[in-house]
């Protein structure tokens, strides 16, 4: 199997089909998933390794816009994952969700645009939804077990994992946005 078909199967895979979920609107479920899962089939998002970082499994970039030399193929983005072996675990595969849902926005783009801590705060909670469903425990510094603990908070008051299609308002991620904003790395 191709590193490209073993992204896109993370993105159909469980427990993608209970992440349901919206805020103001802008909405995380498989269906939506499967529009990203296409685009890095039909490699308009490529899929390679390389160095993520000390901290990260996957890292993604967007190329909405950036300029093209004549005759170059224009991609929407890159996923880089830190080894082939991201796609084999969960926390892994929690990874690739999580940049995933910022594919997503380049993919479908929402109206009007958010701002990069929402985005932030969506693939967080989509992150951490993965991360209960498959009972998968995350590790790190302070700053990195506050986001996911504002995460969890938000995902068990809204019954997140229980409830499909639960509308979240921006508001209801305050603290969830806050924690980013501490995080050096979202500053």
């Amino acid at each position: 199997m191709s590193l490209e078909s073993s992204v896109a199967n993370v993105l159909r895979d469980q427990p993608v089909g209970r992440i349901n979920f919206k805020v103001e609107g802008i909405a995380i479920n498989k269906e939506r998933m499967e529009s990203v899962a296409k685009a890095i089939e039909n490699q308009d998002i490529s899929v390679e390794i390389a160095s993520t970082g000390p901290q990260l499994g996957a890292a993604y970039s967007s190329f909405v816009s950036r300029r093209w030399a004549a005759g170059e193929k224009k991609l929407i983005g890159k996923m880089t994952l830190g080894s082939a072996d991201v796609v084999k675990t969960s926390l892994g595969k929690a990874a690739i969700f999580h940049e995933s849902v910022h594919a997503l926005m380049d993919v479908n783009p929402p109206q009007p645009k958010i701002s990069m801590h929402n985005d932030e705060v969506i693939a967080y909670l989509a992150d951490a939804m993965y991360l209960k469903k498959s009972t998968t425990s995350i590790s790190g510094g302070p700053l990195e077990k506050a986001i996911y603990s504002a995460a969890f908070k938000i995902i068990d008051a809204h019954q997140m994992l229980t409830k499909l299609g639960v509308n979240l308002k921006w508001t209801d991620c305050d603290a969830l946005r806050d924690a980013i904003k501490a995080h050096p790395a979202y500053r």
